[in-house]
């Protein structure tokens, strides 16, 4: 991945102001309520749960700064972008909150899994399970920890979310290799193939553990949940673009599509909790 620049709000004030408003693009990946309650003058609203679908609406050839409420979805947004063919990404750290002088948390960057291109259709599935699993478990462990019955129902569902993707990458699988496979045994495969990793390539306890005051509440898991769900599908079209056989491909194109159905959903649950 290209380097993506991490511009404090003292080096974003200087960039606007330096330059005129239609020669590069101040974008909001927020929700519209977000934005309605507050964004940066000039901003242009591009929720990152749609920023897939629309993102051949914005320039290519201009500068982007990229901003959130305190900078994590935006940075899964850069990377995003960067991944799409923008040369020049930049992303706001600490987001709204830092440009109103709130404390801002330093950059959140999530990785990537490795992915070589050379990999044939059932080993990129096995991977992608085995990262969707993972992630499912955090859900799972979260909602024990919970202490409100509605955040167990939000972990719950969310964790649903990564059931119903694992029914179809093992379907997908079957398809692949021709034949009817026992799940368990399919699974035994699958988590051989990465290890703590979720959906992109992070390993959330680790990230969690670097911003433990971020995503304390609901709204922060389903940002978090969104940050990692355009991660994964950044990784699918990545991957699907160096893939060498047709058929890998089509998987992994596949799997984005399930990706940006993942994050229309958690768009509307962001949506729904804050009606």
């Amino acid at each position: 991945m290209a380097q993506i620049n991490m511009m404090t709000v003292d080096a974003a004030r200087v960039f606007m102001g330096s330059r005129k408003p239609d020669s590069y693009t101040l974008l909001d990946v927020r929700q519209e309520w977000e934005y309605a309650d507050e964004h940066i003058p000039g901003a242009r609203l591009v929720p990152l749960v749609e920023l897939i679908d629309h993102i051949d609406e914005i320039d290519k050839e201009k500068p982007v700064l990229a901003y959130c409420r305190s900078g994590g979805r935006s940075m899964a947004a850069s990377a995003l972008l960067e991944g799409q063919g923008f040369s020049d990404v930049n992303n706001l750290v600490g987001g709204m909150a830092g440009w109103n002088g709130e404390i801002a948390f330093g950059p959140m960057e999530l990785g990537l899994i490795e992915f070589t291109g050379t990999e044939t259709p059932a080993e990129v599935v096995l991977k992608a399970y085995a990262m969707e699993s993972n992630l499912q478990r955090f859900y799972v462990e979260r909602a024990d920890m919970a202490e409100t019955l509605e955040r167990i129902e939000l972990f719950m569902e969310l964790a649903g979310f990564e059931d119903r993707h694992k029914d179809t990458l093992f379907t997908l699988y079957c398809k692949i290799v021709g034949r009817e496979m026992d799940r368990d045994m399919f699974e035994k495969t699958a988590f051989t193939s990465i290890g703590l990793a979720a959906e992109g390539g992070v390993e959330i306890s680790e990230f969690l553990a670097h911003h433990p005051a971020a995503f304390d509440d609901e709204e922060g898991i389903l940002q978090l949940a969104t940050m990692i769900e355009a991660q994964a599908l950044d990784y699918y079209l990545r991957c699907a673009r160096r893939a060498a056989e047709s058929q890998t491909e089509a998987v992994l194109q596949t799997l984005a599509r399930e990706e940006k159905a993942h994050l229309k959903l958690l768009g509307r649950y962001m949506d729904k909790r804050e009606a």
